[in-house]
């Protein structure tokens, strides 16, 4: 507890040098150190220190520090609330920011050229720095690139103290990655643009608009609270609108956890007019659409009304080639003799109407087990044949993962959605409506993952002659983002379709795909707890009945003891099965996957990633790093968290050039794409990560944490068109919220070879027969028409 003295009263500036760093929190910006004065002795200096956004060596810098004396347990101490940097901050920033450079050839920069001069150079023209002795141009690259992001973390920082936030480190360098250097400009635009970036809520960037000077009731304020209600439903629910009522609570909860009016408590402060004043508001500038009492955004309902024109204009028959019955029965025979097959008849269905109906659209569902994949290899070899070359077919899907895994299964070319149509940066794509695809025939895979921005520019890319057929299971999960384009096209009956429901088992003690469809259809499969499965193993872990423990009036203490060591057992499993596979497989890092619905508690990604990169990939002697707190190490499985334009490298070329990264071109990475990190360069603070698609991506050492994180452990959305060898999936009561049907059969079905339950009964009952899932509300969804 602290002791308040007349000392804590004085608020005095006092300039001390750093001799020691004795803990810093890179995440907040706190530090404990021990300063010197000019004059006296060392003391302890304790409080929030912006340079350590640049990961900044602290040690032999002298700064200002402004606060106050102050008694704790720790001793006496000065706690300061400002740091500012006393002397060149230029050769400040050569030394501690930049690596490798080193004070003596900072300090012989600048009495070479001086500070001003020297600035300029690196602002205007920074070649001329190759003419000094020990710089090259991977050295001019690094001290450019820490230059750029120095002077942008340090605009972006003024500029947003002036709001009154308290801003940390880990927050700064959390925007400078989503905008760049752009940063300040796009704040100053709009301060609400902080709502983009992943974990800043509309609190935050309120708190943010508002002390940079706007105000509490002013439309603009109430403009944005609507658009972020609108834009979070969709990213976060898939919800394309939301009912009135629905966006006007939800609004006024947003502004007034951030204003309250001071005369009178009881008060509504954003009265219900001010709310409707900004409806009309965004109406008027085409941001919003308003149609009976729905409530969206005028981007999501023209792309579905666009999107149900396209399925029904497609779905009409045409003068397109059909193929002859007396051609398709002899494919369909020998197919099958040289597979070693029997097509299902719905299977066979699926072919004779695409053989014979002169539409240019169909949708294949299928679930899990019952021969999508297969089906789809015949009526691309049947098309082959009789309709279009090889050359003019072409596969797609939305991950690297499922079009590689397209292409090996079906021997047809394919490739992402943003490969295939050829993504440019900034939403840009080489073709579009004016410049169409070439493809006669497109098949898109997984095509339940595709949400409705990427399923709108695939279709307006194709063209009208195009045969397009629609692959997917609309068992999964819907995709992430708004919209849930294929689902609602089979469920209203927008396109002609064929569902798949014959399950194929491997063998009788192969169970997956059987347990797999009962689940789908909400019950416990009989059997689920026998031992012995090929394919599926149920463990039930569960040292404490907690109901029977309620039944005994146990105390909330003791129950949460108890919760805390039944997920501790569970952990305990999982890391045990880990430790098996790490022997038992030709590659454990990327073939053994654990899937848990949530990031944070025991069972949370968070936790669970940092003990199987232990187990999974040890530190050894490998390359690693360690920023903010997280480690990272060569091998290490890692997953991509943001939308974003990245530079990229093809593996062949980065391979050729034995690691060196040297490409200036640009590709949009996917939340949820999974890599392997391929090498660590502390020298450039840069790590380099593979992708299925064959492609290196380059990353800064900020991005850890931020836009990539460790993959060990994932969500089920984030693995949703990924599949592997070996799957681990935690159940817990603790995770009751997030346990549904959808969920389970989405993430059992990501298994090849084995998936292992590890958990408690009711919590395995529960993720069986839970079948209330969020229904996304979208206009494609309010479709009547039916094809027949």
């Amino acid at each position: 507890m602290k002791r308040i003295t007349e000392d804590s009263m004085k608020h005095i500036t006092i300039n001390a040098r750093v001799e020691r760093v004795t803990y810093q929190n890179p995440e907040n910006g706190y530090a404990v150190l021990k300063v010197r004065p000019k004059r006296g002795s060392l003391f302890t200096a304790v409080g929030y220190i912006q340079e350590l956004a640049n990961q900044a060596g602290l040690e032999g810098t002298e700064f200002a520090f402004t606060g106050f004396w102050n008694t704790s347990k720790y001793g006496r101490q000065f706690e300061f609330h400002s740091a500012q940097l006393v002397g060149s901050e230029l050769l400040f920033f050569l030394t501690k920011v930049v690596k490798g450079l080193g004070e003596r050839l900072a300090k012989d920069l600048i009495r070479k050229y001086g500070e001003k001069a020297l600035i300029d150079i690196m602002e205007r023209r920074p070649e001329e720095l190759l003419n000094v002795k020990g710089i090259k141009e991977k050295r001019l690259s690094m001290i450019m690139k820490s230059w750029q992001k120095h002077k942008s973390l340090r605009e972006l920082s003024n500029y947003l103290a002036s709001s009154g936030v308290k801003l940390t480190p880990n927050l700064l360098i959390r925007i400078y990655n989503h905008f760049g250097e752009e940063a300040v400009k796009i704040l100053r635009d709009n301060p609400y643009n902080l709502t983009e970036i992943r974990g800043i809520g509309f609190k935050t960037a309120d708190k943010v608009a508002m002390g940079l000077g706007i105000g509490p009731t002013s439309i603009e304020r109430i403009g944005a609270a609507i658009e972020h209600v609108l834009a979070d439903n969709a990213e976060q629910n898939g919800h394309s609108f939301l009912e009135k009522e629905i966006v006007e609570k939800e609004v006024k909860e947003l502004l007034n956890q951030n204003y309250q009016n001071p005369q009178d408590e009881s008060s509504t402060p954003i009265p219900g007019k001010d709310i409707e004043k900004a409806f009309n508001t965004l109406i008027s500038k085409g941001k919003i659409v308003i149609d009976d009492d729905k409530v969206g955004l005028y981007s999501y309902r023209f792309m579905e009304e666009w999107l149900r024109d396209f399925f029904l204009e497609k779905s009409k028959e045409t003068k397109r080639t059909i193929i002859p019955e007396d051609d398709l029965n002899e494919f369909i025979q020998e197919y099958e003799d040289r597979e070693g097959i029997e097509l299902s008849q719905e299977q066979k269905e699926a072919l004779q109407r695409i053989a014979t109906e002169p539409r240019l659209l169909f949708g294949l569902a299928g679930y899990a087990g019952t021969g999508k994949t297969t089906v789809s290899r015949a009526i691309l070899e049947l098309l082959s044949r009789f309709y279009a070359s090889a050359q003019d077919i072409i596969s797609c899907a939305f991950t690297g993962m499922a079009s590689s895994r397209l292409r090996k299964i079906t021997g047809f070319d394919a490739m992402t959605i943003h490969s295939l149509l050829k993504f440019k940066g900034e939403g840009q794509f080489e073709h579009h409506e004016k410049n169409p695809l070439p493809h006669k025939v497109v098949l898109l895979d997984e095509a339940s993952m595709v949400n409705l921005t990427l399923m709108y520019r695939l279709c307006k890319a194709l063209k009208e002659d195009t045969l397009f057929i629609l692959v997917g299971d609309p068992a999964q999960l819907p995709p992430i983002g708004a919209g849930n384009c294929f689902g609602d096209a089979l469920q209203t009956g927008l396109i002609p379709s064929v569902t798949l429901k014959r399950i194929y088992r491997q063998s009788e003690d192969s169970v997956l795909t059987v347990f797999a469809n009962e689940i789908r259809m909400g019950k416990v499969p009989n059997g689920i707890e026998q031992p012995g499965w090929k394919d599926f193993s149920y463990e039930r872990i569960e040292p404490h009945n907690i109901f029977v423990a309620k039944a005994k009036k146990a105390d909330d203490k003791t129950l949460k003891r108890l919760r805390e060591e039944n997920n501790e057992a569970i952990f305990k499993r999982i890391l045990q099965l880990a430790r098996f596979y790490k022997s038992a497989l030709t590659h454990p890092v990327w073939e053994f996957q654990v899937l848990t619905p949530m990031r944070v508690g025991q069972l949370g990604t968070e936790t669970l990633n940092l003990a199987l990169q232990n187990v999974l990939n040890p530190k050894g002697d490998k390359p690693s790093i360690k920023v903010r707190g997280i480690e990272l190490r060569k091998g290490d499985k890692v997953v991509h968290l943001q939308n974003r334009d990245m530079p990229v490298m093809p593996w062949g070329k980065w391979q050729e050039a034995k690691g060196e990264f040297n490409s200036y071109e640009f590709q949009r990475i996917f939340n949820g794409n999974v890599g392997l990190v391929v090498d660590i360069k502390p020298d450039l603070e840069e790590f380099y990560v593979v992708y299925p698609e064959k492609i290196v991506v380059c990353y800064d050492f900020d991005h850890l944490g931020d836009i990539v994180e460790l993959a060990y452990a994932l969500t089920v959305h984030k693995a949703q068109g990924s599949q592997y060898r070996i799957v681990a999936i935690p159940l817990t009561n603790s995770h009751f919220i997030m346990l549904n049907n959808k969920w389970f059969y989405t993430a059992i079905t990501r298994a090849e070879e084995k998936v292992y339950i590890i958990g408690q009964e009711y919590a395995l009952k529960r993720a069986c027969t839970n079948k209330s899932s969020i229904r996304r509300k979208t206009w494609l969804s309010l479709n009547t028409q039916i094809i027949q």
